[in-house]
């Protein structure tokens, strides 16, 4: 069985393998071929027949000029309806066939040699270039420049003098040209259009493919938390109703379990949040808030993973830091910023997580002294899945995360470093404005 990824390659190979061969065209490129052709015929007749009315002039078989025009006008009406009311003659590919004897009659009515109706032998040769293989359309217009090198010298205006022979070698190359031109032109364009059909396909099934990733990771996520919080709950009571029954390695045992289901769940909060920052879902609830309660309960959650690695975690906040914010996403943003830095630093780091106001913004700084990111590797470290450390573990999501939420709030999220003497994130958020003073007893103004 084909997959539809080796169809596509497939079909992009028939593509670009067929330039020269309108055979591998497709039914839709010979449905944009037949309109094009349709249009250029009608639009060059029509300003044909308009030149010949508004120019005027005798035939030399006495008739009007616009009356050859308008014969084959009515020639091309008749191919027209019989394209559309038989199936089997709706394409192009016949009309060759009975374009060059009807310009070559109408043009040895006319008796003029150049005249309007020579633009019937152009049509004819476009018309063959667009429908046929390469090899027949070269035939097609040898056959129509032997025609029209056939006709000339019986015009009554024709003679064999070098001006007379300069104009109908020039009208034959013309000629040529035309055919063989239009025949590489139309072979390039069908080509194209093969490619962008193949590349349009592959473009839906990607797209499909993404939504159902997307689909996955967001049923997958949200069904990991049901459990997820169910164990931790567990682990929890175990926690609290420890007694001495329980040795110190069960107690141990227990804590690590608490870590580490701790620290799935921020794996899944972050697979969630980048499924729907992906989707434009990602949501803030803006309330009022003081981000010291936030850098509190990030503290409190991953205190134990610092303190299991022997590294110190520090905070300095000596005044309120008041913003407007979602309280559990910001709380996301310094998990991860706060993971990030217990994974990268060794035994015995120092981090420190310290907050002032600067104006109208209200800044938070998470600092360590561990062994700082490569100057050449900064610029990466907000990308998607890239870790700096393959060694260690994470998703390589979190600081996409962090920087997403951040940017929702309205606030910025950058990241500083000098090898070997640490790295510090700042977090940028805009300070909630104060609160309007409470209006005087009684409704009047304060004095």
């Amino acid at each position: 069985m084909t997959t539809g990824s080796q169809a596509s390659e497939a079909g992009g190979a028939r593509a670009l393998g067929g330039v020269g061969r309108l055979a591998l065209a497709g039914p839709a490129a010979d449905r944009f071929l037949d309109g094009a052709l349709s249009l250029l015929r009608w639009t060059i007749l029509a300003l044909a027949l308009l030149i010949t009315l508004i120019w005027p002039g005798p035939g030399r078989t006495g008739h009007p000029l616009w009356l050859f025009v308008a014969a084959f006008i009515g020639y091309n009406a008749i191919v027209e309806l019989l394209r559309r009311a038989t199936s089997r003659l709706r394409s192009f590919a016949w009309v060759p066939l009975t374009d060059l004897p009807v310009a070559g009659t109408l043009y040895y009515l006319d008796r003029e040699p150049g005249g309007p109706l020579f633009i019937s032998f152009y049509l004819a040769v476009v018309t063959a270039a667009a429908t046929l293989p390469f090899r027949r359309t070269a035939l097609y217009t040898a056959a129509a420049v032997a025609v029209v090198a056939a006709i000339a010298p019986t015009l009554p205006e024709w003679a064999a003098t070098p001006e007379d022979l300069r104009q109908l070698s020039a009208r034959l190359v013309v000629l040529s040209l035309v055919g063989i031109g239009m025949t590489l032109l139309t072979r390039r364009l069908v080509a194209a259009r093969e490619v962008a059909g193949v590349m349009r396909a592959e473009a839906d099934r990607l797209a499909e493919l993404d939504r159902l990733r997307a689909s996955f990771i967001s049923t997958v996520s949200h069904d990991l938390r049901s459990p997820l919080a169910s164990a931790r709950l567990a682990l929890g009571v175990l926690q609290a109703t420890a007694t001495e029954r329980h040795r110190p390695q069960e107690r141990d045992l227990l804590a690590t379990a608490r870590r580490n289901l701790d620290r799935l769940t921020f794996y899944v909060d972050d697979l969630l949040a980048v499924n729907q920052l992906d989707a434009g879902m990602l949501q803030v609830r803006r309330e009022p808030l003081d981000l010291r309660a936030v850098v509190a309960d990030a503290v409190a959650a991953l205190h134990p993973l610092f303190a299991d690695k022997g590294q110190l975690l520090e905070v300095e906040l000596p005044e309120p830091l008041p913003v407007l914010g979602d309280a559990r996403r910001l709380e996301q943003v310094l998990l991860n910023l706060l993971s990030n830095a217990h994974s990268h630093t060794p035994a015995g780091a120092r981090t420190v997580v310290a907050g002032r106001l600067a104006g109208a913004e209200v800044r938070l700084a998470v600092a360590d002294n561990g062994p700082g990111i490569p100057a050449g590797e900064l610029g990466r470290i907000f990308e998607r899945f890239y870790r700096l450390d393959t060694t260690t573990r994470g998703s390589g999501l979190g600081l996409v995360v962090a920087r997403s939420i951040v940017e929702l709030h309205g606030g910025r999220l950058w990241a500083e470093s000098r090898p070997g003497a640490g790295a510090t994130f700042h977090l940028a958020l805009p300070r909630r404005p104060r609160d309007p003073a409470p209006a005087p007893e009684g409704g009047g103004r304060a004095p």
